[in-house]
């Protein structure tokens, strides 16, 4: 199987790194970092590339949500159907394995506005978990974090400044404890190195040794968290 690279220099790294999402094979690395030093690393991973594109092209395409009865959603790994009730509106619940949101017979047909109940929904449920699961590690790894958000991002799990703020993107919520977990620790780690150097991996590695499979995991499913 043959593959294209995209290369991608940045002052940012110190160290070289493949990436392979939704069929997109990306080196990033330094900017000083000489062609032949690109092209051994590509050879040297050209097996675990492969097998990566053949993993996420077994992976489904995610379809856009219409928000009708029926449908599947993901929360905590777990799927559940959509059952959408007319009455007065109310808030989104979790019940008898159904994501059950109520709104008026008028607006039944109104996606936008069930939409917006699930997101918000997830939102709240985001912004507890996440909070509990970065209190929960931080005090583990002796850090503090200034602040935690929770909001949307185009292409990120969560971020980490300088100042010590941690946001998470709410849709990590879909995803297995384990999946949350790892990035968590992610954000957690750049409290202490504000980098994706070797030392930041190490740190990584000493609270989730198998950080690379979880890493993978988003990669490769990331396509199916998208409304």
């Amino acid at each position: 199987m043959k593959f294209e690279v995209q290369v991608r220099r940045t002052n940012r790294r110190k160290t070289a790194a493949i990436q392979v999402q939704q069929g997109v094979v990306q080196v990033v690395v330094p900017q000083t970092l000489s062609q032949q030093a690109i092209d051994d690393l590509i050879a040297k991973k050209s097996n675990w590339v492969r097998q990566k594109l053949v993993l996420q092209q077994s992976v489904p395409v995610s379809k856009p949500k219409q928000f009708v009865s029926g449908e599947s959603f993901t929360y905590l790994g777990r799927n559940y159907r959509l059952k959408a009730l007319t009455g007065q509106l109310q808030p989104v619940k979790l019940k008898y394995g159904y994501l059950q949101v109520t709104v008026p017979i008028e607006q039944k047909s109104d996606y936008q506005l069930i939409r917006h109940q699930l997101q918000d929904w997830y939102l709240h449920r985001a912004i507890d978990k996440l909070e509990t699961k970065t209190i929960k590690y931080a005090k583990q790894m002796g850090l503090q974090p200034t602040q935690i958000k929770v909001k949307e991002y185009k292409s990120r799990w969560g971020s980490c400044n300088s100042r010590g703020q941690i946001s998470y993107n709410w849709k990590i919520i879909m995803t297995p404890h384990r999946i949350i977990d790892y990035v968590v620790i992610h954000e957690l780690c750049h409290l202490i190195h504000l980098n994706h150097s070797k030392e930041y991996w190490q740190q990584v590695r000493s609270m989730v040794s198998d950080y690379q499979d979880r890493r993978d995991w988003l990669k490769t499913n990331a396509g199916l968290l998208d409304w």
